[in-house]
């Protein structure tokens, strides 16, 4: 094993200069998201997941729907009722909800204060400094025991308080935190010290900020268990590597052990929360790399697997071993970010024939680290057994995750990668770069470039198309708007193949998709519409049919091929409205 940085004092100064670099990268990017506004995207994306608490539960005020939601996700696992503690009302003293949760000698008393502002310009302000001294005077109250404090307030705050001195008199140690939770900037930084300063006066008290960049990634990131597990090492043969924040770990383990870490407890199955940090999904055995890994593994050769495949890469919060042979590796909070044929087709390897699989030996390598980017960044650099799309790279990005949240509360499955949802799921779903095409064809008004940039979609124009300024609500009507012209196309299709006379007028629609799409975009814009109401796509798409069809009519002797990759059919549709007149010929 490589000398650790306390052993070398050189290496250590070096290692010390480096984590102050990372600190100072780490404050001016902290610096760097207090300054920035909410998005329109991230606003939407907020009060589109209230609304669906509140439709759920029942409210109707967004500011309840924001603080059950807040507290929903605070504590999951609350054996109270969320409504139970909620103490927002008259007299609350600035305390919106109360959580108590003991634990041995001591008590933790939650304090949440929520703030929701009702549109994006006030999201853009910073949480009410005012409010600080309500809860600065009430926790001041509670601690002092003070008289009448319990005549001053609400009766459900009042009982909240009651338990807090009830833990007191018990002997319990307590501890209060602030949760100051919002869908604004935090609060201003004279405000914050002021808070800091109280805190530190009552060193039993803390406060965490959760402002809106914090909420749209709780509620954007994939809520996925997290998993320990143990690897069964073949040899002596490690190889252990430390760098200041990093560790690494290369070693030979038994393949069974591999495929038994990574099933489900029935073993029918993959956990596939475990490759949600894998950039590319499994790409099945049609991809050709696929069939030659599970071969390989049941071969009389199967010694060679080792020397044949570049094995997998897990990065992990934790990991421990021994040096002896034959020991194991525990690894804790884990995830497989390379791997990912390698391990599906092991696994179906393994189905067919165990006593194959027992005699497989799989070369791992795992890092260890408590950054937040080594994940993505080592996904990245490891993928590289078959051409990776740059969709696949752009899988993990914090935009796609927030889309694919949005889109699971609307009853649709996001695929940021390749073949990520089982098969028989009853939920619709959106591959991303259809989406992204979606996008370009309705939203940017570009039919034709959905077809011909695709290939940039998740590359040079990625921003220009995944916009944080998009409506998150709007996305989705756009999303069903794609999947009833899709539907619609295909229908046609399987209609024309079936050698129908009917459909020899429709021999366009398989070049016609985006175009539809958009002529339906500017009937919608002509009644002050961004989407035309699903109730009515029927009628839409009857009249953008009919447009592109007299169209494609007037252009039959050039190839559609071409017609609906030109530049100049947009302008023919916008014809069609009155937008211009022009005469040309397709190049």
């Amino acid at each position: 094993m490589l000398e650790t940085c306390e052993t070398q004092p050189e290496v250590v100064e070096l290692c010390n200069n480096k984590v102050k670099y990372q600190l100072e990268l780490k404050l001016q990017a902290n610096s760097d998201m207090t300054n920035r506004k909410i998005t329109q995207l991230e606003f939407s994306m907020i009060d589109g997941k209230v609304q669906r608490v509140l439709n759920r539960i029942g409210g109707k005020e967004k500011g309840y729907g924001f603080l059950y939601m807040s507290l929903e996700t605070l504590f999951p696992r609350s054996d109270e009722e969320i409504s139970s503690l909620i103490t927002d009302g008259g007299n609350d003293r600035g305390a919106d909800a109360i959580h108590i949760r003991e634990e041995g000698g001591s008590a933790y008393i939650s304090i949440v204060q929520s703030k929701y502002a009702q549109s994006v310009k006030n999201a853009g302000k910073n949480f009410p400094g005012s409010e600080i001294d309500k809860l600065i005077s009430l926790i001041t109250d509670i601690a002092n025991r003070t008289d009448g404090l319990l005549n001053s307030v609400n009766s459900v705050l009042a009982a909240k308080i009651n338990d807090v001195w009830r833990l007191i008199e018990q002997g319990k140690t307590i501890f209060f935190r602030i949760f100051l939770v919002s869908n604004t900037l935090p609060l201003i930084e004279l405000e914050k010290q002021r808070l800091s300063a109280f805190c530190r006066q009552y060193d039993m008290v803390s406060f965490e900020e959760i402002p809106f960049w914090t909420i749209t990634s709780l509620i954007s990131s994939d809520s996925r268990p997290k998993e320990d597990g143990i690897l069964d090492c073949i040899d002596v043969q490690k190889f252990e590597r430390i760098d200041c924040d990093i560790r690494g770990l290369i070693a030979n383990v038994d393949a069974a052990s591999y495929i038994k870490m990574i099933s489900s407890l029935e073993g029918d199955s993959i956990k596939r929360h475990l490759f949600d940090e894998n950039i590319r999904g499994y790409l099945g055995l049609e991809g050709g790399f696929n069939r030659q890994i599970q071969n390989s593994a049941l071969s009389d050769d199967n010694h060679l697997f080792w020397y044949l495949n570049n094995g997998i890469t897990i990065i992990a919060k934790d990991f421990s071993h021994q040096p002896v042979r034959g020991s194991k590796i525990k690894l804790s909070d884990f995830q497989i970010v390379n791997g990912a044929q390698t391990s599906y087709s092991l696994f179906n390897a393994f189905k067919k024939r165990p006593e194959k699989i027992s005699q497989v030996i799989l070369l791992v390598k795992i890092f260890a680290s408590s950054r937040d980017d080594i994940s993505e960044k080592i996904a990245i650099a490891t993928n590289s057994q078959a051409r990776i799309a740059p969709r696949d790279l752009k899988a993990n990005d914090q935009i796609q995750k927030k889309i694919g949240a949005v889109f699971d509360d609307n009853g649709l499955l996001y695929e940021r990668k390749k073949n990520q949802f089982e098969t028989h799921s009853d939920k619709p779903k959106v591959d991303s770069l259809k989406l992204g095409q979606a996008i370009v064809a309705y939203h940017l008004e570009e039919p034709h470039q959905a077809k011909t940039v695709s290939d940039e979609i998740f590359g040079n124009q990625y921003s220009r198309v995944f916009s944080e300024s998009l409506d998150a609500n709007y996305l989705v009507r756009v999303a069903k708007l794609y999947m009833y012209v899709s539907e619609y196309r295909d229908d046609h299709l399987i209609t024309m193949r079936g050698g129908s006379i009917t459909e020899g007028d429709n021999e366009f629609i398989g070049y016609a998709q985006w175009h539809l799409m958009y002529r339906m975009k500017l009937l919608a814009n002509a009644k002050d519409l961004d989407v035309p109401p699903e109730s009515q796509f029927d009628a839409y798409i009857s009249q953008a049919h009919e447009i592109i069809s007299k169209i494609a009519k007037e252009h039959h002797t050039q190839s559609y091929y071409r017609v609906f990759r030109s530049a100049k059919t947009k302008e023919l549709i916008q014809r069609e409205l009155g937008i211009g007149q022009l005469q040309f010929e397709f190049a």
